[in-house]
């Protein structure tokens, strides 16, 4: 299973789903609105809008920070990891070393320290 598909952008003007596919083929977001725009109009309207939204719904939303490893890129893409747990995760993991560096920081420039 590829895991390098699509995602829906969270930046995006109108639900992601051009932005995030402009992202994943290199184009230019306004570019493909214009296209889109540009289809609705000359071919016909409301399939273009049923297409839109069933991209909407088929594509998953751009996880919140891209796991490392290609394991973990598949555990979020299953639905079998949440990302926003994945960075709670790792802003706990973050905390816990900052309050570290913090304690050997007071620990150094305390007076008692001697080198």
């Amino acid at each position: 299973m590829s895991v390098q598909g699509p995602f829906r952008s969270k930046n995006g003007l109108f639900l992601g789903v051009i932005r995030g596919l402009a992202e994943h083929y290199k184009l230019s977001p306004f570019v493909l609105r214009l296209i889109v725009i540009g289809l609705s109009v000359f071919l016909a309207f409301w399939p273009v809008v049923l297409i839109y939204f069933a991209a909407y719904f088929i594509m998953p939303t751009e996880p919140v920070a891209m796991p490392v490893t290609e394991r973990d890129r598949e555990r979020v893409l299953l639905g079998r990891v949440d990302p926003t747990t994945m960075v709670d995760s790792l802003m706990n993991r973050a905390d816990n070393l900052e309050r570290k560096v913090r304690r050997l920081e007071d620990h150094v420039t305390s007076r008692n320290f001697r080198a």
